[in-house]
């Protein structure tokens, strides 16, 4: 430190005011700086942490001081916690979790993230490998022992409840990454049906045009937004309608690919006039679709629903019903955060279980514990890939090379 700071000596873990600059007295910042020593720090090796002020220009003159001493080089992606995983600090699923963190743009993302971070995936996974790896020895003993084998029909019941166990972490896995990041959500339907201004209603604020005028809406309009603890990335896009041209006609081709690629589409009908022949077709293109069947404050009677969709009347002008349209949106979604979102995770996990699978067949067809072994022995391997036990090299770079900064 002393080649950047007066302070050539740090007391550990206690932050120190220093002003850092050249050796020949040039200037830079007023900083804060703190020693780590190992085994307590992030990395669980020696590590100093300096804070400046905001501004790039500082921090790059930072970088160059400790750069211009031949003793640091900038980290590469996920470096400091892949030192942290290579010293015991954490293990590969918290590793990854940090990763997360960083890439979420969601609330709910970092929820997901945290709870990864905090170590009870780590706990529940290490809880299901051991139990398998008890299995795998207890039937591996008899072999050497000679002793009386163990009962496949015993062996079943064992596995069973592992099995179980798996497919509970990898509930919600299918909408995880949607969870994760968002869900995308495209509010779309006819001309004139009052999208923009259920778009306003929704979001709270005058954000999308609200025109009289048929074909008002040229692009597509994007918010974010909490619903009661779930991420939704709306979409607000122009009318849909049979014929169009034009700058009009692009703006129907962006909300077709809107619909084509969201998770959720809320469809604007006019509640006097109810889905259009022609309609129909547009509501399937989502994976989920809800029917807002708007102005019902114009309507005499009640709105007629369509078949096979869940329908919410509302009023866009006077807020009428929106409060619902939000909750069922909500409600289309798991509330409930799943314990395991990234790919490799689910991967593994599908893997153990088909592993699992084989053997409760073997188990079925009479064959031997011995031949069970081996499915009980693949699953707890992949289970223990999760954790980042006996990976090899290749794994770790792919693992790290996501995380978008050196942390």
């Amino acid at each position: 430190m002393g080649r950047i700071t007066p302070h050539a000596r740090l007391e550990p873990h206690v932050q120190v005011p220093a002003l850092a600059g050249e050796p020949s007295g040039s200037f830079i910042d007023q900083v804060m700086v703190v020693f780590h020593p190992g085994p307590r720090s992030y990395t669980g090796e020696d590590l100093v942490e300096i804070s400046c002020h905001g501004n790039p220009l500082v921090v790059d003159g930072i970088l160059g001081l400790i750069g211009a001493t031949g003793l640091a080089r900038l980290a590469h992606r996920g470096e400091f916690t892949r030192r942290a995983f290579l010293n015991r600090k954490m293990d590969l699923l918290q590793a990854e979790a940090v990763g997360a963190l960083i890439g979420s743009t969601s609330a709910t993302g970092c929820d997901m993230a945290r709870s990864l971070l905090k170590g009870e995936l780590s706990h529940r996974v290490g809880v299901l490998r051991d139990a398998l790896a008890g299995i795998t020895a207890e039937i591996e003993s008899t072999f050497i022992t000679e002793e009386e084998g163990v009962d496949a029909l015993d062996i079943r019941e064992r596995i069973l409840p592992v099995k179980t166990a798996i497919d509970s972490l990898l509930e919600g896995a299918q909408e995880s990454a949607r969870l994760y990041a968002g869900i995308s959500t495209t509010i779309a339907g006819a001309p004139n049906v009052g999208k923009s201004s259920l778009f306003n209603a929704i979001i709270g604020s005058d954000r999308a045009i609200v025109h009289h005028e048929e074909g008002t809406t040229r692009d597509v309009i994007r918010e974010h937004l909490i619903i009661e603890g779930v991420d939704f990335i709306f979409h607000d896009t122009a009318g849909i309608r049979e014929t169009a041209s034009g700058p009009e006609q692009m703006g129907i081709e962006k909300t077709m690919e809107a619909l084509a690629s969201c998770d959720l589409l809320i469809y604007v009908v006019d509640a006097r006039r109810g889905v259009a022949p022609f309609e129909r077709r547009w509501l399937s293109q989502a994976r989920r679709t809800i029917i807002a069947m708007n102005k019902i404050d114009l309507l005499e009677g009640e709105p007629v629903c369509e078949s096979g969709y869940e329908t919410v009347p509302v009023s866009a002008r006077l807020g009428t019903g929106v409060r619902d349209l939000m909750t069922a949106m909500a409600r289309a979604f798991s509330q409930d955060r799943p314990r395991v979102f990234l790919d490799r995770h689910i991967l593994l996990l599908r893997k153990a279980r088909r592993s699992l699978d084989s053997c409760l067949a073997a188990a079925r067809e009479g064959l031997t514990p011995d031949v069970m072994a081996m499915d009980i022995r693949q699953a707890a391997q992949e289970l223990s890939l999760m954790t980042g036990e006996n990976l090899e090299g290749d794994i770790l770079e792919q693992v790290f090379s996501r995380f978008c900064v050196g942390k």
